[in-house]
């Protein structure tokens, strides 16, 4: 194809583009009614007017076709019209010393509705740390919405809050945003790899079977420092003999099916033997919170007598993995804080947290570890499961 081609047909999708949006402004009259619409027919205009610009100018690049902001206020448009009694639209709340956009605020004001247009895979790697500095992943967003719709409550009750992926997302994803509470709709796809495998809020890219790290642990160290990983697998239904489900969960159907191979909690319980077991406070209250959110009665009865086998422990978040480590994609504050009280008690911290072990490796800082593949919380997901 020549370039006079190639741009014959970049200025042919420009100018669907800019058609697209013209139906979409006479489609919004509507909708007119709705409080915003008016400021969503303005960004309309506005993205218009530019594309218009630049075909009338010939200067029409692929960047502007992919850049363009119509992609996402066409798919706010589309959903709108799906939407259950919408009453706002583009919303601004309070959050923090800023503000955080609605999208959609639907069913007279008890759901928040986010709409992303981006692929599925590019979120995925987002989520994983592979987007552009200071870029917020998917995660990110969802804790920010949950955060500001405690502090917005409609009729006593905090909004419910859905994502609205017009281009769908990466079934491991999908399943970490649904354990946060966030309602997803859109298409459910499987995702090409394997390395996004957490499935619990406590766990950031974890072990893989085919993982490469090597767990020698030296007999003269007598302290483990457990992560909220290892303590969530050691107290899950899962390595306590209920690992023969088919769970809704696809992450969860993986472990039960690495657990029925290879069972976690002897290999735990050989390590823990005549070894001082430390958490510290920040781990501690993590996984306090995990185990009374989505703990079921079981597990939270193992939970309180593994507590009792445990000191608890002042954290220490000094020395080279505060200092050198920066904050970012795998690398987690909490787990910043986790290692390095782990390294300044001279200790093994026990996880299944390869993702920051590998990531704090490519930063030049090698971790003293014990890694053990990840087990979740399971017993309040076994009743929508299928028995083995």
């Amino acid at each position: 194809m020549s370039m006079d081609d190639d741009k014959e047909e970049l200025l042919k999708c420009l100018w669907e583009k800019i058609e697209l949006g013209k139906i979409a402004v006479e489609k919004l009259k509507e909708a007119e009614k709705i409080e915003g619409v008016d400021k969503l027919v303005r960004k309309f205009l506005q993205e218009i007017r530019f594309l218009e610009k630049v075909r009338c100018a010939g200067t029409v690049k692929k960047e502007h076709l992919q850049s363009t902001n119509l992609i996402h206020l066409n798919a706010i448009v589309n959903c709108l019209f799906t939407a259950s009694e919408p009453i706002h639209v583009l919303k601004p709340f309070n959050y923090k010393n800023s503000r955080l956009e609605i999208d959609i605020v639907c069913k007279n004001g008890s759901q928040w509705i986010k709409v992303i247009a981006r692929n599925a895979r590019a979120l995925t790697l987002i989520s994983q740390g592979n987007g552009e500095y200071g870029q917020k992943s998917i995660i990110d967003q969802a804790n920010c919405f949950l955060k500001c719709a405690i502090n917005h409550p409609h009729m006593y009750r905090k909004p419910e809050i859905v994502f609205h992926f017009a281009s769908g997302i990466e079934l491991p994803l999908a399943e970490k945003l649904e354990n946060k509470g966030i309602i997803v709709e859109g298409k459910k796809i499987p995702s090409r790899t394997e390395d996004f495998s957490a499935s619990d809020d406590s766990m950031e890219d974890f072990y893989s079977p085919n993982s490469e790290l090597q767990n020698n642990i030296d007999p003269k160290i007598n302290f483990l420092n457990l992560d909220v990983s290892t303590l969530l697998a050691y107290v899950t239904n899962m390595t306590n003999g209920k690992a023969n489900f088919i769970y809704k969960e696809p992450l969860l159907t993986t472990q039960a099916e690495w657990e029925r191979k290879c069972s976690i909690k002897p290999i735990l319980e050989e390590l823990f033997e005549n070894k001082e077991l430390v958490v510290c406070k920040t781990a501690y209250e993590n996984f306090c919170n995990i185990i009374h959110v989505i703990g079921g009665p079981n597990e939270v009865i193992r939970a309180d007598d593994l507590m009792k086998k445990v000191k608890i422990v002042d954290d220490i978040p000094r020395g080279r993995i505060i200092e050198k480590l920066n904050v970012g994609g795998k690398i987690k504050h909490r787990s910043r804080v986790i290692f390095a009280t782990g390294e300044n008690l001279k200790s093994i911290t026990v996880t299944a947290n390869e993702g920051f072990v590998r990531a704090a490796r490519m930063q030049g800082i090698e971790c003293m570890v014990f890694i053990h593949e990840p087990r979740s919380l399971s017993e309040i997901k076994e009743k929508n499961a299928t028995v083995i």
